[in-house]
């Protein structure tokens, strides 16, 4: 109950829907009356998309083999064709991502968190009984999405940003602010606003007659249908209830409007759009709403109570995003011309540029890529008309107190008579969690300002302007069993995130300052310890030469003594102020409920890292290797192979680090899975979207599902170091369709259950084995790896595949492995104790290395096959 139900009602009510839902093509939408236009030359139609509520259509909906981890180039195909269409249609886009931590919204996130966790226990749940892909009812954004679409908007060229404090606000001020005609996107919040258009993003579905079809709700005709006036939706918004003014405090208030509520144990009894028209009614009987303070102190019975308060502070809210609300306080166009100049980061350069393009380029050779050329939302800023909404003035001398009793009495008897003021015009008159406080320093401003504008832009993982700011960071609900065969996953890259905050909080000068300053004070006051040991000696009035000139001795030691006290006094005010507290980072993770955060102190890299400051902005040759080398450090990858490009490609680097780091955690990845990840990588059926489409799985796997959440959310925190570190490997070598998608990893999987040995895993392709052993052997030098062997699911049993000896998982001699007491004899070439023979296909006197055993291939099982995709 409460906003968010009014949406659904608009949608679901007859009435309301047909009076104010309409189904729309935007294609056409754009060619009759987006914007203005002569002839045959369409119309211009410039829309803002809330990308929070298009993951799922940006993805590219909830085709069949959604759970497998990302289908990263399927997604880039389907985000190429969709913005194509829209500019054939000359539809001008910007997105807007949410990057904003919003602390007034976390018990609503927590909500959604936990829905998603219950969605990931059916979906694990599912694929433990039945091996087959998941209903798209218990659709999971798959993990990495955000920063997948993030990427991949800014290689299609398109504009692209990210939220930093209110993110549907922000939404609706650029629309207002560059004269954009309408919202896609699915919050409640949005109608209150009014935009001059609002389509539903849910709705929204990509045909195959290139036609893209959506619902659009016009709030002036639900108003109509309602007999509200459109003056009166924020107070409306606010009585319902929010994350601000809660429906619990509202419980009392809904209570004298419908009595059946507290006749009932809960109010679940009572539906939401029975509270919802019951509000309705109660704000069209007012004659006056202009005293809100006066209004709520009769709603909740007192001018003290802090309910009163909120209600004035909800009702500012939504009228700030109103038509009205923005001209009040837009800011000015002066202020925009004397702002700040913003730093670029050093590493920002068109060289570096450049090279990466030639990079991508040479890798993405055999694939036609879909170049959507779009202009700057600049420049269509002043080409584009703002709509304005309008609003009529209301004065009335009634009393306040006197016009909500009989209003609420009018609403609970059902014989609601609207006011003149209350119906639609005519057109001559329209509890939170614990939380400790993190313990961060003063970041240089010049290292903010920097951040802000990178997030703005969406040029950064947005964890880390929220981590400068606020030392505090949300990690959400992954595709993951609490309590399985794996360990947490957060809980895995929690040492990888604790360098990257040593890194950004300058830890290691934070350290060295305070230590040398400790040293000094300490030298200071041996000196005071000395001069008082030698005033103590001093016998009578002794008589020393000092500067040729017979003095007291005792004189002279005193002015030692407060010479060298005020040098410790000194000492003692240069220290920094925080520098006798420890740093601490808040940390929300889904495995207590969000209940309390976790406080995570930094931690300092094996060498002297430079200040952020250096790393961001230095541009000197030992700069840029100081930020790849801090990038491999917090990676754990600081290995001299991981920087020969012939051992690991540019493009792969990201993944290396990751998979990397992920074997230096014991006992979580078995061989042939990682083996299968790099196959994956390697495999030349990666960037074909139209093969992989076609290709069908004969069983999804809980395992294989969870791998692939681990390996992704590696990767958006690989992206987080990599923008800690000063972005030392370009944006495109960022990109994880170049080297990941989900549905050819469980095909690489399920074959390595099969394959002899990894000449056969590479469908004996000599040249991806090479890719391979050379790319393992950088990933596991200096590593002794201790493989992970848990059991297999009862599933494969359970389906007639054999026992697990003859699958050749049921012991790690028949899966090439041989006994962990001999893998120190295996000859990886990985660094002291290892031989240098093993070629990755023999080892321990030449037999070939089994992958699995020969009842291993379960092809012609009967296992139901599940595969395509689904469009829109």
């Amino acid at each position: 109950m409460g906003i968010s139900d009014l949406q659904t009602l608009i949608e679901s009510d007859p009435v309301l829907s047909k009076a104010g839902v309409s189904t729309v093509d935007l294609v056409k939408t754009a060619w009759g009356g987006g914007g203005g236009g002569v002839g045959s030359t369409p119309n211009r139609l410039a829309l803002v998309l809330d990308g929070e509520s298009c993951l799922d259509r940006l993805y590219g909906g909830y085709y069949s083999d959604w759970g497998c981890g990302g289908q990263w180039n399927h997604m880039l195909e389907f985000m190429s064709v969709l913005f194509q269409t829209l500019g054939q249609a000359n539809i001008h886009t910007a997105t807007f991502l949410n990057g904003s931590l919003e602390p007034a919204r976390f018990p609503v996130w927590v909500q959604g968190q936990l829905k998603i966790k219950q969605n990931v226990r059916n979906v694990l749940r599912h694929l433990h009984k039945r091996g087959t892909p998941p209903p798209k009812v218990w659709w999971v954004p798959p993990t990495g999405i955000r920063s997948v679409v993030r990427l991949a908007l800014r290689h299609l060229g398109l504009p692209v940003m990210c939220s930093v404090e209110c993110h549907t606000l922000e939404v609706v001020a650029f629309l207002r602010e560059n004269g954009y005609h309408g919202i896609l996107g699915d919050n409640t919040e949005y109608c209150i606003f009014d935009p001059p258009r609002y389509f539903s993003a849910h709705k929204m579905k990509l045909t195959l007659k290139f036609t893209l079809e959506t619902q659009e709700i016009v709030m002036d005709e639900v108003a109509k249908a309602f007999d509200l006036n459109p003056n009166r939706f924020s107070l409306m918004a606010a009585l319902l209830g929010n994350q601000t003014l809660t429906e619990v405090d509202l419980k009392q208030f809904h209570t004298r409007l419908i009595p059946e509520i507290e006749a009932s144990s809960s109010s679940s009894k009572v539906s939401p759009d029975s509270v919802i028209r019951a509000v309705v009614n109660y704000i069209r009987t007012l004659v006056n709403i202009d005293d809100i303070e006066a209004l709520g102190s009769e709603i909740f019975g007192s001018a003290t109570d802090p309910r009163v308060a909120k209600l004035r502070e909800v009702v500012e809210y939504y009228n700030s995003g109103t038509e009205d609300g923005y001209k009040k306080f837009r800011p000015s166009k002066k202020k925009k011309k004397e702002s700040i100049k913003i730093s670029a980061l050093a590493s920002d350069t068109a060289q570096v540029d450049s090279e990466s393009k030639e990079i991508y380029n040479s890798v993405t050779a055999g694939k036609k890529i879909t170049t959507i050329m779009s202009k700057e939302t600049d420049e269509t800023a002043e080409r584009l008309a703002n709509l304005a909404i309008g609003a009529g003035d209301e004065k009335d001398a009634k009393d306040i107190a006197t016009d909500s009793m009989e209003a609420v009495a009018a609403v609970a008897n059902n014989s609601v008579k609207p006011s003149e003021n209350g119906k639609y015009p005519t057109k001559d008159t329209r509890s939170s969690p614990v939380r400790d406080k993190p313990v961060i320093p003063v970041v240089n401003n010049e290292v903010v300002r920097t951040a802000a504008e990178r997030h703005r832009q969406a040029c950064m993982s947005p964890y880390l302007y929220n981590l400068l700011t606020t030392g505090e960071i949300l990690l959400p609900v992954l595709m993951e069993e609490e309590g399985g065969e794996m360990a947490g996953i957060h809980t895995v890259y929690r040492e990888m995130r604790r360098r990257v905050y040593g890194i950004v909080f300058n830890l290691h000068h934070a350290n060295f300052t305070k230590q040398k300053g400790d040293e000094e004070m300490k030298v200071a006051k041996r000196k005071v310890e000395e001069v008082v040991k030698k005033l103590s000696k001093v016998k009578g009035d002794t008589i020393i030469m000092k500067n040729n000139e017979p003095r007291s001795e005792r004189e002279v030691l005193n002015e030692k003594l407060e010479a060298a006290t005020a040098v410790v006094s000194q000492l003692a005010k240069a220290l920094p102020s925080d520098s006798g507290t420890i740093m601490t980072v808040r940390e929300w993770v889904p495995y207590n409920r969000y209940q309390q955060a976790e406080m995570v102190t930094p931690t300092s890299l094996s060498w002297p890292v430079p200040t952020v400051q250096r790393l961001w902005f230095g541009t000197g040759l030992e700069d840029k290797q100081r930020r790849l080398r801090a990038f491999l450090s917090v990676m754990s990858s600081d290995s001299p192979l991981m920087l020969q490009t012939n051992h690991v490609p540019q493009h792969l680097l990201l993944m290396a680090s990751v998979l990397r780091y992920v074997m230096s955690q014991n006992s979580i990845l078995r061989k042939p899975e990682l083996d299968a990840f790099l196959v994956t990588a390697f495999s030349p059926e990666l960037l074909d979207a139209e093969y992989l489409a076609r290709m069908k799985l004969d069983l999804v796997t809980s395992r294989g599902v969870q791998l692939a959440a681990l390996f992704m959310e590696g990767v958006e925190m690989a992206l987080l170091a990599n923008d800690a570190c000063g972005a030392p490997v370009p944006f495109l070598m960022c990109c994880p369709w170049l080297f990941f998608d989900g549905k050819l990893f469980h095909s690489k999987l399920r074959r390595a259950v099969s394959a002899k040995n990894l000449l056969e895993m590479c469908e004996h392709r000599m040249d991806v084995v090479v890719k391979v052993e050379r790319m393992r052997k950088a990933i596991l030098e200096g590593l002794v790896p201790e493989f992970s062997n848990p059991p297999i699911p009862a599933l494969m049993n359970n389906m007639g595949m054999g026992s697990m000896g003859n699958m050749g998982m049921g012991n790690m001699r028949s899966m090439g492995m041989g006994s962990m007491g001999n893998m120190g004899n295996m000859g990886m070439g990985m660094g002291p104790g290892w031989g240098n023979q093993f070629n990755g296909r023999c080892f321990n006197g030449g037999g070939p290395m089994m992958y699995g055993g020969h009842g291993g291939n379960m092809g012609g099982r009967g296992l139901v096959a599940r595969g395509g995709q689904l469009v829109g």
